[in-house]
């Protein structure tokens, strides 16, 4: 069999498992997330001089009161740092925050 076959076909196995997790946890946060208010803490620019990927940051405490900085998975172009803002998490999940 060609390696290169192969090579494709593990990738396309990897990514599928990364989608299936990311589908999880976006699920787990809309049905069992804990609503609470935060603050965009931070706004970055992770792409390349052709490709833009902004990723919004909130700061917010945890029921058990735990202060944590997560990336919010659904962002909106208007939002600006030291914004308030209405936001979902999973207390297992904590790193992933989902705006309401």
């Amino acid at each position: 069999m060609d390696k290169g076959i192969i090579m494709w076909a593990v990738l396309a196995a990897v990514f599928a498992v990364i989608m299936l997790i990311s589908r999880k946890i976006k699920n787990d946060i809309k049905e069992k997330g804990i609503e609470t208010d935060a603050v965009v803490s931070r706004i970055s620019d992770d792409g390349s001089p052709d490709e833009v990927d902004i990723n919004v940051y909130v700061r917010y405490r945890t029921e058990i009161g735990e202060e944590i900085e997560g990336i919010l998975s659904n962002p909106r172009t208007d939002l600006q740092v030291g914004q308030r803002v209405r936001i979902k998490y999973h207390p297992k999940y904590t790193g992933n925050a989902r705006l309401v």
